[in-house]
């Protein structure tokens, strides 16, 4: 358990380091960004 938590905290770290550099450079990635927002809230909730 302790092991899948480890990887959503890493899973969720990536993604805000990727959204700070698309906001750098002022782009978007909205195919990410519907993936990210569809998967967060199931790897949130365990």
């Amino acid at each position: 358990m302790e092991l899948s938590h480890e990887k959503n905290k890493q899973f969720y770290e990536n993604c805000t380091k990727y959204f700070e550099f698309l906001r750098k450079k002022s782009s978007t990635d909205y195919d990410f960004e519907d993936e990210y927002y569809f998967t967060m809230p199931a790897i949130s909730s365990r």
